[in-house]
């Protein structure tokens, strides 16, 4: 399954460019503390060891957007990390490592009052802490024009780099997250807790 060149520098972690390499998709909810589990389990050491086992080109690694609409400020965050991934490719995935790290900031009780705005604005902030992408450029991607006084519901500028990702993962059958995709075959058996050993045997088996 191929993703659109416009994501490939920023959602692809090593080897962006191995045309031959087996394609591991990660689809992930930046507010579910399952995914969280998963990525930092993934990014900080199983990477690394699915590297050493069968060869730094074996395997490319993609970051698929889930939302989750039992999530209300999910949505939100997707679309600032899509922010970041369209203004600095180099810095979507370190932006993702401390957006999940961070993540209860952004859960249903720390929101409850807090508009859409105070969220983006709350998200922009962090993003420009953490991955230095200015803030106000973040904003004007998922800012809301709303000076003709008019309901259009036109979304913002990433609305439609969301969609994409929306549509991508409900056409490959995507409902629950975490999700592990084996060049483009679901594989149920992986979950945020499966043993290091576990998945490099179901690696090994897609070679």
């Amino acid at each position: 399954m191929s993703l659109a060149p416009r994501f490939i520098a920023s959602h692809t972690l090593k080897p962006v460019c191995a045309s031959t390499a087996n394609v591991v998709d990660l689809y992930l909810d930046y507010c579910c503390p399952f995914c969280k589990k998963l990525f930092f389990n993934w990014y900080e050491k199983l990477i690394s060891q699915i590297d050493s086992e069968f060869g730094p080109e074996t395997f490319q690694f993609r970051f698929l957007h889930v939302p989750q609409t039992w999530h209300p400020t999910s949505t939100l965050m997707h679309e600032v990390a899509l922010a970041v991934a369209r203004l600095a490719p180099e810095e979507f995935f370190s932006f993702s490592y401390a957006l999940f790290e961070q993540q209860s900031r952004w859960f249903d009780e720390p929101t409850y009052d807090k508009s859409r705005s105070q969220i983006y604005r709350e998200l922009a902030d962090f993003a420009e802490e953490t991955s230095g992408v200015s803030a106000s450029r973040i904003l004007e991607l998922v800012a809301i024009d709303t000076s003709s006084g008019e309901a259009k519901n036109l979304g913002n500028a990433v609305g439609k780099d969301l969609k994409y990702f929306t549509r991508l993962h409900r056409q490959n059958g995507v409902h629950m997250t975490p999700s592990i995709a084996i060049n483009g075959i679901l594989q149920p058996s992986i979950e945020s807790s499966t043993p290091a050993e576990d998945v490099l045997r179901v690696l090994r088996s897609h070679l």
